[in-house]
């Protein structure tokens, strides 16, 4: 039998935002909140050998089960499709639900966001075969057409961690719309074996200037390696992680909330500072060959498997498609990655903040013929043994409250062989805090936004200037 010891994050001040582009994105506010995350895990492991693995990028078509006779069924699209751990947890509340439900019968259907985002604009114009829930795409568009479900009354937002239930929101509208699971934290990763072949010596604060980083990453490309990993094949937001990260140490994540969600203009000197700093990785050799068709599951392999890259910038739902099975496109567990805190940057007043935000979540359709059934059953999701069960399965911060002594699994294996990474998360960022505002970018700026940083000033298709000009002209009416 594993020893089990305890394990915390511990996220100061926080009240969640959701704002990437695969997830929809909540009211704007701005909430302090202390919350602290338990994450436990037991010891002493023996770990596979390591393998060299071609990711399987795997897209699982909506369900064509046939719904046994006389039962209710609801029709649940997920995103998530090569995330086993996440899958893990969702189906066991479904066998949970249909065991204490008998007269429902759910089809779960797996997908690649950038395949159902579609697929769902495409059943909703049809007027058929639309899902009963959903992950969240498109969440605000939905909501302001009046096609989503009002969740005010319908989950126990008390069971929630503080700061979701108004994180849960769309602009200008009133009741909330968005269950969400799980929160994200953005981190930095690095190769410990590349930095010491290359001759990188980490700071004992874990903190490179804003010129050491620099010079970390043209000693990264001039050594044969992408300064980090980050890609955007399919993904319209990898590329924005370290020009949020440099706001949030610049300005604090209150302030970095209102450029990137089409609130304050680009034309300050901090944001100039931000994104010539931006410009300045570019050149050095920031990004991958690879950036612009690299996909988010082959990007993760590329950094630790292939091991093409000196870092990382990626929030904490990397451990959904890196901690699977190596024969899956996981990681080996012996590769033990370091964390670095985010670069100080020239002027900085914010350096022991970290950026979060809410994770995915659902919506229910209003299309919906049995819209009760749906919103009992993400009020089923909002238990505290399912919060615990998804803490520890896929090492991810759960959105909810329980209690680690009283609703953790006793039944999990394998965790045990990721103690390392626990460690070291406590012991680079558990002093940090994160101070989130709650807002949602409208359409058009997001669209400007991934034009202009997501791919413009990475690919060299746009100076700072002509960027900075196309944010400010698609700036989004105040809330």
């Amino acid at each position: 039998m594993s020893r089990k010891r305890g394990y915390s994050f511990v996220l100061g001040a926080i009240a969640l935002m959701v704002l990437l582009g695969a997830c929809a994105t909540p009211t704007p506010a701005t909430i302090v909140q202390t919350v602290e995350v338990q994450v436990t895990v037991p010891v002493e492991v023996t770990v596979p050998v390591v393998q060299t693995v071609v990711v399987p990028v795997t897209n699982v078509p909506p369900a064509t089960a046939t719904p046994q006779s006389g039962k209710k069924v609801i029709i649940w699209w997920s995103h998530w499709a090569n995330e086993p751990l996440r899958r893990q947890v969702i189906e066991k509340v479904v066998a949970d639900y249909e065991a204490e439900h008998t007269d429902v019968d759910i089809i779960l259907s797996w997908w690649d966001i950038t395949a159902l985002a579609p697929a769902l604009r495409a059943v909703m114009a049809a007027g058929e075969g639309q899902p009963d829930i959903t992950t969240d795409a498109d969440l605000v568009s939905y909501a302001q057409a009046g096609l989503v479900e009002d969740l005010t009354d319908a989950l126990p937002w008390d069971n929630f961690l503080p700061g979701i239930k108004e994180a849960s929101g769309v602009p200008g509208m009133p009741g909330l719309y968005k269950f969400n699971v799980a929160i994200q934290q953005l981190m930095i990763f690095y190769n410990k074996e590349i930095f010491e072949k290359l001759g990188i010596t980490v700071p004992a604060n874990f903190t490179f200037t804003q010129e050491e980083f620099v010079d970390v990453v043209k000693k990264c490309h001039d050594g044969g390696y992408a300064g980090v990993a980050n890609a955007v094949g399919n993904r319209n937001y990898p590329a924005l992680y370290p020009i949020w990260a440099a706001l949030v140490n610049l300005e604090g994540n209150v302030e970095q909330v209102k450029y990137d969600s089409g609130q304050k203009k680009w034309d300050t000197d901090t944001a100039k500072q931000v994104l010539n700093w931006d410009a300045e990785l570019t050149a050095a050799g920031m990004w991958p060959d690879t950036f612009s068709t690299m996909t988010i599951d082959e990007f993760h392999v590329y950094f630790h498997t292939q091991q093409k890259a000196c870092m990382f910038y990626i929030p904490s739902f990397y451990t959904g498609r890196a901690f699977k099975p190596v024969e899956q496109g996981g990681q080996d567990p012996n590769f033990h990655f370091g964390m670095l805190r985010y670069p100080t940057m020239d002027g900085a007043q914010h350096t022991d903040e970290l950026w979060a935000a809410g994770d995915s979540g659902y919506m229910v359709m209003k299309t919906s013929k049995h819209a009760d059934i749906a919103k009992d059953i993400l009020k089923f999701l909002a238990q505290p043994k399912y919060a615990a069960l998804w803490a520890a399965t896929t090492i991810i911060p759960s959105a909810l409250k329980y209690d680690a002594a009283k609703d953790w699994p006793t039944d999990l294996e394998g965790a045990d062989k990721w103690k390392w990474y626990f460690d070291e998360v406590n012991t680079v960022y558990g002093d940090m805090k994160a101070v989130i505002g709650a807002a949602a970018p409208c359409p058009e700026y997001v669209d400007a936004r991934t034009n202009d940083l997501n791919q413009g000033i990475p690919l060299g298709l746009k100076t700072v200037d002509e960027a900075i000009a196309d944010l400010n002209a698609h700036q989004c009416p105040a809330p």
